[in-house]
């Protein structure tokens, strides 16, 4: 009878229905990648998808400190004028960083990672896909502040029409980079839109306002870009070894693997993710703490029940599914994804509840896993490939253990930070 009786007020909060607007966006968003995705695996080969997963890899971990981070504090703060002027600093932070990836990181980062292999003088593409991806992380997180969700549902929308649409007709170009490029164009649409439904003609610079801001808010670049390095090259690890100790052709595997299941869930984690931090930072500034610990805990249990029908899927028909879908000869990608389920699973449900640290400052606690995460991952997988050799479907379901283990422990650590909250 409880359990029913808490269903039912969940049913009817504000707090579902925009999770439900976040969702059905990102959802659809989601599905048509996937429904032009059989397509795009029939007119890219393996070798395009393992350029795409390196780019993306790389992408990825060069974005952690764009904007300095300021953007994740642009939901934070009481004042709207506070929070409008987080915004400015976070783009004006984009642009210059940007400048200091194409002329100083990049140079550096071709020389000591393997993972431009498959990238070659496309990397040039790098610096301007992170600059746009900067400005729409900005823009995305004042539309979270203005509780602006059906805007941020719509913008991930057309995101996904835009590169879904780019790559398939680059792809039929006979295009290789087509993917890349797709994944560049697709953001440019978005960025318009948000733009004009943020209404930022409005906007006015002051330069002793953005010094302020940025002191006020200096932990989020202090002490927040170094532990996201450390938790996204995390990772990204297994696409930056399997490019470099495996073959091309099985990294194009792992990539599609990604492409339809990884990259989905976690766009669908982060639009949860959205409406949850915009929620537990009002209750936590309004000193609910009671609400806090509530609504973490339906939270975790709305994100499982998402993501068991997935899991169950996934791991009884991963591989035929695959070869259904994407063509017979991308039967070793369902097998991949078959082997890493319940790992995708528990990322789902465990990471977009992790934003609690922020609200509540405990960015030491996230800081402690996110270095452990670091080294365990680095020298399972390394310890694997370089002194076992192990096979690549063996390397899989190593890191498939890993993986468990240390989400569970993200989870704990989660649970316990709220629970001292009186």
């Amino acid at each position: 009878m409880a359990v029913k009786n808490y269903v039912n007020k969940l049913l009817k909060s504000e707090y579902l229905s925009n999770i439900s607007i976040q969702v059905f966006g990102t959802g659809l968003a989601q599905l048509i990648p996937l429904l032009i995705m059989p397509f795009l695996s029939r007119v890219y080969a393996e070798q395009d998808f393992a350029m795409y997963t390196s780019f993306m890899a790389v992408v990825s971990v060069l974005s952690v400190a764009v904007g300095a981070r300021y953007q994740y504090a642009i939901v934070l703060p009481k004042d709207d004028k506070e929070g409008q002027n987080i915004f400015i600093l976070s783009i004006f932070s984009t642009l210059f960083y940007c400048a200091i990836i194409a002329t100083i990181i990049l140079p550096i980062f071709k020389i000591f990672s393997g993972g431009l292999d498959n990238i070659k003088w496309h990397s040039i593409l790098i610096p301007l896909y992170i600059l746009l991806y900067g400005i729409w992380l900005s823009l995305i997180n004042l539309s979270i502040r203005y509780k602006k969700f059906k805007v941020n549902a719509f913008a991930k929308i057309t995101q996904a029409v835009g590169n879904s649409i780019s790559s398939l007709g680059l792809g039929l170009a006979n295009i290789s980079i087509g993917l890349i490029i797709g994944k560049i164009l697709g953001v440019l649409g978005p960025l318009f839109f948000l733009t004009k439904k943020m209404t930022l003609k409005n906007l006015k610079i002051n330069v002793p306002d953005l010094k302020h801001v940025a002191k006020k808010y200096k932990d989020f670049p202090l002490y927040t870009i170094f532990p996201s390095f450390l938790d996204t090259a995390s990772l990204q690890a297994p696409i930056f070894l399997i490019g470099k100790y495996y073959t091309e052709q099985e990294l194009g595997f792992y990539g599609l693997t990604f492409m339809a299941i990884a990259g989905p869930l976690s766009i669908l984690g982060v639009s949860f993710k959205d409406v949850f931090y915009q929620k537990i930072t009002e209750m936590y500034n309004n000193k609910e703490y009671l609400k806090v610990k509530k609504i973490f805990k339906s939270s975790a249990l709305s994100l499982l029940l998402i993501g068991i029908p997935i899991l169950v899927v996934l791991a009884i028909f991963g591989e035929p599914l695959f070869k259904f879908v994407f063509g017979s000869n991308w039967g070793e990608s369902g097998k991949y994804a078959s082997i890493l389920a319940a790992s995708f699973i528990i990322k789902l449900v465990v990471s977009p509840l992790a934003v609690i640290f922020n609200v509540i400052n405990k960015l030491k606690t996230l800081f402690m896993w996110q270095t452990i995460y670091f080294i365990t991952t680095f020298s399972t997988l390394l310890l694997s490939v370089i002194v076992y050799k192990v096979s690549i479907v063996t390397l899989l379901k190593i890191y498939l253990i890993h993986e468990l283990l240390l989400y569970a422990l993200y989870f704990i650590l989660q649970y316990a930070a709220i629970k001292k909250l009186k």
